[in-house]
């Protein structure tokens, strides 16, 4: 057996303290702070348009046929819209209550005026720039359902619960009958014309037509047959399109493709949309797209997407905003700038019911295109549910009615 002194004893064991400590150390740093390797994130592309386009063809009957390509989109990167929540573009923007009544029909005039509908005395009226109220005429008009303005003159058609439609000049006096069986109306750019829904009884009598605004010279310009409800007449700033129609080719990851119908029949190029429930909002100049969709990616939450729509461009540069509203609650100051109402909260599956939601309080945002930032707008009132948004002349006021109370309001808009 061999015997160790003392001095070797505490030399050993000096040496096995020293391994020890350094062993300890090292574990201590793998385990806990040694610097571990990242995967990048992976890339979100969604399938989409590329700058090939295949003609959709003329199409007097929006009646899909039946179709046995693959359905497939070619791949393409979708460039967001940076969202800067952050950045507030006004400390508090002022809440201005321009009525205290219920206010319906809101649409703005070309002397910058507000035009608007009251259902307590069944009259129509304005509110002009210097704030002061007067009426548009003497006659009353009783429970009107829904009032399609003109865009330059004060003339509108007045849909009604019975299913009456009456076209009134509100400058002539002039008052016309349109047909029971019209629905959908929207004046032309130039308020030339109209565009309607003819929905007769037999599907084979179902037309998307054209009319003088007092119904005369109507010409039925496309045959919807059983997908009038898919038919949504919509006539372009630039006169090119009077509707889209939800009825193109199935397409692949829950996309679907929009015919646009052309005033001419024009042989336009179709539009793939990433998703369902569309509802379109064109630019003052006709040539970009505005519109909402809801798909699985988004938790069916309606989503905001703009894109070119425009002769060979339709569908080019498109681009997701990451804003969760529909497009009816959005309105253009120019062809670069948007301004948004946008739910304060939406639950998953929102985008199929936005009749649900219409009581909920929107936050208001500024949209740029052309910088890609998105801006929240602070507001004094944060509480309002915002319908029918519109711009006043000088793009200085933001006028909308409250979903709810039915009054009409301006948030005051920096610049």
């Amino acid at each position: 057996m061999i015997t160790l002194s003392e001095q070797s004893k505490k030399i050993i064991f000096i040496a096995f303290f020293v391994i020890f400590t350094i062993g300890t150390g090292y574990a201590l740093y793998y385990f806990f702070f040694r610097q571990l390797a990242t995967t990048p994130p992976a890339t979100d592309q969604t399938q989409g348009f590329t700058n090939t386009f295949n003609p959709s063809g003329a199409r007097e009957d929006v009646t899909p046929t039946t179709d046995t390509g693959t359905g497939l989109l070619p791949q393409t990167t979708i460039t967001p819209v940076i969202l800067d929540t952050t950045v507030q573009i006004n400390p508090l923007a002022p809440v201005n209550v321009l009525r205290d009544e219920l206010t319906q029909a809101i649409s703005q005039g070309t002397d910058g005026s507000t035009r608007f509908y009251s259902p307590d005395d069944g009259r129509f009226y304005r509110i002009n720039p210097d704030g002061t109220t007067t009426s548009l005429s003497d006659r009353q008009f009783f429970n009107v359902d829904k009032v399609d303005w003109s865009n330059i003159k004060d003339e509108a058609i007045l849909e009604f619960p019975d299913g009456n439609n009456i076209y009134y000049n509100f400058e002539t006096d002039r008052q016309a009958t349109l047909p029971k069986h019209w629905e959908d109306f929207e004046f032309a750019p130039a308020d030339s014309q109209i565009i309607a829904k003819s929905i007769g009884l037999d599907e084979s009598n179902r037309f998307l037509v054209t009319a003088d605004a007092d119904g005369n010279q109507s010409t039925a310009i496309y045959s919807m047959g059983k997908n009038f409800n898919s038919v949504i007449p919509s006539w372009s700033p630039n006169n090119v399109v009077v509707g889209f129609s939800k009825t193109g080719t199935p397409q692949a990851d829950g996309a679907e493709e929009i015919y646009l119908l052309g005033k001419n029949h024009e042989q336009l190029r179709s539009l793939i949309v990433p998703g369902s429930g569309f509802q379109p909002n064109w630019s003052p100049d006709g040539k970009k797209l505005l519109y909402s969709v809801y798909h699985s990616r988004d938790g069916y939450k309606p989503m905001l997407w703009v894109s070119d729509a425009f002769g060979q461009e339709v569908g080019r540069n498109r681009k997701k905003l990451n804003i969760n509203t529909w497009a009816d609650k959005c309105v253009w100051a120019d062809k670069s700038i948007i301004y948004c109402g946008v739910p304060v909260s939406l639950p998953d599956g929102a985008g199929f019911r936005q009749e649900s939601f219409n009581a909920t309080s929107d936050d208001v945002y500024k949209i740029n295109l052309s910088s890609g930032l998105s801006e929240k707008i602070n507001t004094s009132e944060q509480n309002h549910p915002i319908r029918n948004p519109m711009l006043s002349q000088d793009g200085n006021q933001l006028i909308f009615t409250d979903a709810v109370t039915g009054k009409l309001y301006s948030y005051t808009l920096a610049k």
